[in-house]
This record gives structure tokens, C-alpha cells and sequence, in this order.
């Protein structure tokens, strides 16, 4: 049994938080501040990473420092694609996001987030796991000039971001989350998802996480378990906390984890050591701990710092008092 962050990490709170703060304030002077803006987040990225290994964290995440926005994060260099002006209501935590206007046809022109992992891997002591949005859920995001169907450009993106992944994979990455929080609200559009997941994946050797953030899994529930190459499926068990039970309600593949979102991003003290150990106490149904990953659910990036880390303690110490009976 492990443990693991699942999104981002609060870097209003760091040390070196202010440091960041005022490296993207002078960088809206429309001055070339490049060289100052990557030190500066790098920095707090690492420190970020230190704060999530030092609250128990098995599996880390670079924080998103820098790529806090879901959509334009992973988009944000691909060929035929924009970034357009915020709007409200992401599928995962219904936050505001900037828009992917596509504007011709959609190609992978280099490196997106592996440059971010080959930096953040280096002297973590543990694994550090990349995050993309995933090709279905910013196909429902996206604003199309170029494609006429929506599902035709989650094809598009999915062989884009499939050289994304081969380039994680290339880089040393073992493990690597693809969050797909829109498909929980197109239950009908499964089918297609199941294709496009697919086509995101062929040939790639890495573990993939499939993190499902926000919503309830019952429509798209025993069908996410037969997804091709799929390593881990994470669920948010805190946004509807009947999920947990729904996946009592069928075997899972003996070489699959599961993944439980079992803390997250609203202040909650009901999420203490006691109350999780109690939840997974009540779960018998689960899987062997081997293949069990306690994890966030709903993001933690809008919380402080300190809120942030003891809720990655929460996980820690539920998973030592279950461990040790």
C-alpha cells in the first residue's frame, strides 16, 4: 500500500513562494524575464516536491508549479492549437480554466511536461509522477475551428499526446497520470473513450493512471476496467463518496491497482488518520494492499500550504495504522 498525490501543489506558503510570485510579476512587464521565471520555479517546484516526500508522500508530483491551469498546461506547445480566455466550469472541481482554441490540424512539436519531470525526478529520493489532461477531456474543453467533431479532435489530440507519453517514457518515467475528468459526465460517449484511450496509449510501456476526479463513476462502472493498458484507475472517493462502495461491486484484473482519492482540496477536518483507516476498515471488498494506492481526490492546490501537507499526512498515517492491523 502506498501513497500518492494526485494534482498539484500549493506554492503560496513555500519559502521561496513569494520568490515565484514576484518572478510572474515582473514578467508581465513584457521584458525578457525567462531566465529569472525558470529558476524562480524551479526552485519552488522542488521545494514543492520536498514538501509532499516529507509528509509521507510515496509517489510525488513536480506541484504543477507554473501549469496550474488543466488545460492550457498540457496543450501549451502543440501544433494548430491556442490558448483562449478563461472560462468557468472544468469537468473536475468546476474551476476556471483557459480555453485550447484549435486552429488547424493538431501535431506534437516537441517536449510538453517531460522537460518539467527530468527536472523535478532528479534528487526527489522518490518517485515523481507526470500529469497531462487528458485528449477526451480537452477535446470537450476546446473551442474548434478545425475539426467540425468533437470526437474526431480527441482522436487527433490522443495521437498527439501519445509522443508526449513516448517522450516521458524516453525520459524515465515509470508512472504517468492522465486525468479524464469529462468522460464521468458523457457516460454515452464510453465507446469512443474506450478508442481514444487506445490510441493514446499504443506502444507505451510506462504504468498509465487513469485519475477520475469530480463526479460518479456509475456510468461508465464495470466498463473502465476492461481500458487497454491501463496501470492504475484513480477515483475520487471524496466528491462522491459512494464511489468507494461501487468499487466493491466487481473484481478488479489481478494486474491492475486501484487508486482511492481519499483527501482533498477543501478544508475538512473530518479527513483525519482515524477517519480514512475507518473508511478502508469498512471496504472489505478491496483489493490486497499491494496493489492499493491511497491518494487525493478533488485537487489540492487551492488550500495553504500547511493545510495541504497534513492532508498527505492523513494518508500516511491511515495507511501505517491499517498496515500495521
Amino acid at each position: 500500500m502506498i501513497t500518492a498525490n494526485n494534482g498539484s501543489f500549493p506554492w503560496r506558503g513555500l519559502p521561496l513562494g513569494d520568490a515565484w510570485r514576484q518572478a510572474q510579476e515582473a514578467a508581465r512587464d513584457g521584458a525578457d524575464h525567462s531566465t529569472r521565471l525558470k529558476e524562480a520555479r524551479d526552485r519552488v517546484m522542488r521545494q514543492a516536491i520536498e514538501a509532499q516526500v516529507a509528509a509521507g508522500c510515496d509517489v510525488a508530483t513536480d506541484g504543477r508549479v507554473g501549469r496550474e491551469d488543466p488545460g492550457a498546461s498540457t496543450v501549451a506547445g502543440l501544433a494548430g492549437v491556442e490558448i483562449g480566455p478563461e472560462r468557468d466550469g472544468y469537468p473536475a472541481g468546476d474551476r476556471v480554466f483557459r480555453v485550447p482554441v484549435v486552429r488547424g490540424e493538431v501535431s506534437w512539436k516537441g517536449a510538453l511536461v517531460a522537460e518539467d519531470y527530468l527536472f523535478a525526478a532528479q534528487g526527489a529520493g522518490r518517485p515523481v509522477k507526470p500529469i497531462i489532461t487528458g485528449p477526451y477531456t480537452l477535446a470537450m474543453i476546446a473551442e474548434d475551428h478545425a475539426y467540425d467533431d468533437p470526437m474526431a479532435l480527441a482522436m487527433a489530440l490522443a495521437a498527439a499526446l501519445n509522443q508526449e507519453l513516448r517522450a516521458l517514457q524516453a525520459s524515465g518515467a515509470s508512472v504517468i497520470q492522465v486525468d479524464e475528468p469529462a468522460i464521468l459526465g458523457r457516460a454515452d460517449d464510453f465507446p469512443i473513450f474506450t478508442r481514444v484511450w487506445e490510441v493514446l496509449g499504443r506502444g507505451v510501456q510506462s504504468a498509465l493512471v487513469l485519475h477520475l476526479e469530480g463526479g460518479d463513476i456509475r456510468g461508465v462502472w464495470p466498463g473502465l476496467l476492461r481500458l487497454k493498458r491501463l496501470g492504475c484507475l484513480s477515483i475520487d472517493c471524496v466528491t462522491v463518496p459512494g464511489n468507494l462502495e461501487l468499487l466493491q461491486s466487481e473484481p478488479l484484473p489481478e494486474d491492475l491497482a486501484l487508486g482511492l482519492g481519499l483527501v482533498g482540496g477543501q478544508d475538512d477536518d473530518q479527513e483525519t488518520v482515524e477517519a480514512i483507516a475507518g473508511r478502508l476498515r469498512g471496504a472489505a471488498a478491496l483489493p490486497a494492499a499491494a496493489r492499493l494506492v491511497l491518494g487525493t481526490g478533488p485537487d489540492l492546490g487551492r488550500l495553504d500550504t500547511t493545510a495541504a501537507v497534513a492532508k498527505l499526512r492523513a494518508l500516511d498515517g491511515a495507511r501505517r495504522l491499517i498496515t500495521a492491523g
